[in-house]
């Protein structure tokens, strides 16, 4: 399967980093450098970060398969499932209730690092694969993310113990 980001959450990423910038950066054109401004010109920094961020996942296709996940576009690579050493799920609320917020995968494996978050399309069925991939290769994960896989309707087997 190939997927991508989901384009309205790319754009509305666009729409706060054009507007991070702007704000930052128009002061910037209309009064004399002082602490103030430096602070602007940093934040502002930040958000052409986040908006060059964005234009990467933008140029990126994800392809996941049987046999392994790949990204496809600037910084790209490859890991196998059976090469998978490290998978994280991790969850961010944006209020306190949980009710709204982010998942944040990261795989990673023969040497590469992958991090997935879930405005990706078929973000679920990639969990899926890492998850049964985990489980094949007896990965240690923490209870953290096996309450984000259970949130997910992915259950994970249990942590061996050793004798």
């Amino acid at each position: 399967m190939t997927l991508r980001y989901a384009r309205p959450a790319l754009y509305a990423d666009y729409a706060r980093a054009a507007v991070g910038v702007a704000i930052c950066f128009l002061p910037l054109l209309f009064v004399a450098s002082n602490t103030v401004t430096l602070a602007l010109a940093a934040l502002g920094a930040l958000f052409l970060l986040f908006g060059a961020r964005t234009a990467l996942r933008h140029a990126t296709q994800i392809v996941a398969d049987d046999s392994g996940i790949a990204a496809r576009g600037p910084f790209g690579g490859r890991i196998a499932w059976e090469r998978l050493e490290r998978l994280k799920l991790a969850y961010y609320a944006t209020r306190r209730d949980r009710k709204g917020g982010w998942m944040h995968m990261t795989l990673a494996g023969d040497g590469r690092t992958l991090r997935l978050d879930s405005s990706l399309d078929g973000f679920n069925d990639v969990a899926r694969l890492a998850a049964r991939a985990g489980a094949t290769n007896n990965l240690e994960v923490s209870p953290a993310t096996r309450a984000n896989f259970a949130a997910l309707d992915i259950s994970l087997p249990a942590a061996e113990t050793p004798a």
